[in-house]
């Protein structure tokens, strides 16, 4: 996926969050947005828009010297992994437990501080697909035997592990791959330790501190993983920014909180999203 001209005030903005979120004062949050500002001015709009998410949010680690989300992300996954055994019992009591894990890993997509800066895991998690490719997802996985799940958010990832839990009960070998390092709100092999996902599955990571995975910037080892996997199940806009143009076994499971993103999909803006690209 390009960027678009509405990814620039949207990665400015979620740069001034994290600066004020780190704490940091007036004139560290200037300097760190007007050095995004240069950097988004010099742009090559064919690049996908988390490189540039990328390198606004190095610029703001430097400048604080921390991560800025750290305290955030592990208050999320406490209120999330609080509702673990909520959210369990809706899927093993539903009429199709893999379809509502499904949907309640995309709806916990809108925890993302990037897009919904006020977003609370404590609060009722829902919506409703306005594209399932819920078919071909089920005959693709009937076919596989291994899958890789390219985790997303801080928080969510007590979501995704109710799904991958699910995959894994019909006897998938699952993997799950998460950040190599601290970007915005997205999971890291901290966060799935916190909600409990390592005693579970084998998680790996991209190798990489962009916030979305995107091949080239991936390590040698997740490309491995990748190309060997039956099926790919990539959550969350940024996995589809940096993997859009890609074929195969490979599903997209978001909700589209930005236009360009509902627009590159076909749905309107909000909207749950499963999306094959086989």
């Amino acid at each position: 996926m390009r960027t678009y001209p509405d990814c620039i005030p949207c990665i400015l903005r979620a740069t001034l969050g994290g600066a004020r979120l780190g704490g940091g004062t007036d004139e560290e949050a200037w300097e760190v947005v007007a050095a995004g500002a240069r950097i988004a001015a010099g742009w090559d709009r064919r690049k996908p828009p988390i490189l540039l998410g990328a390198a606004v949010g190095r610029v703001l680690r430097d400048k604080l010297g921390r991560d800025p989300y750290q305290d955030f992300k592990r208050e999320v996954n406490a209120l999330a992994l609080a509702r673990y055994g909520q959210w369990k019992a809706e899927v093993t009591r539903a009429p199709d437990p893999l379809l509502h894990a499904l949907q309640l890993a995309a709806a916990g997509n809108a925890l993302d501080l990037g897009a919904h800066p006020a977003a609370d895991p404590g609060q009722p998690v829902g919506g409703e697909f306005a594209r399932l490719d819920y078919p071909q997802f089920r005959a693709a996985l009937e076919r596989a035997r291994t899958v890789l799940y390219l985790a997303d958010n801080a928080g969510e990832i007590v979501l995704d592990r109710i799904l991958v839990e699910e995959l894994l009960a019909r006897g998938k070998g699952v993997t799950v791959a998460v950040r190599g390092g601290p970007t915005l709100n997205d999971a890291t092999l901290d966060d799935a330790r916190e909600v409990g996902l390592t005693e579970v599955v084998q998680v790996l990571t991209t190798g990489s501190d962009v916030p979305g995975v995107f091949l080239p910037e991936a390590s040698a080892e997740f490309r491995a993983a990748f190309k060997a996997a039956d099926l790919v199940l990539a959550k969350g806009m940024g996995n589809f920014e940096g993997l859009s143009q890609e074929r195969g076994p490979l599903f997209f499971l978001l909700q589209a909180k930005c236009r360009p993103v509902a627009e590159e999909v076909g749905v309107s803006q909000g909207s749950l999203v499963l999306l094959s690209r086989g």
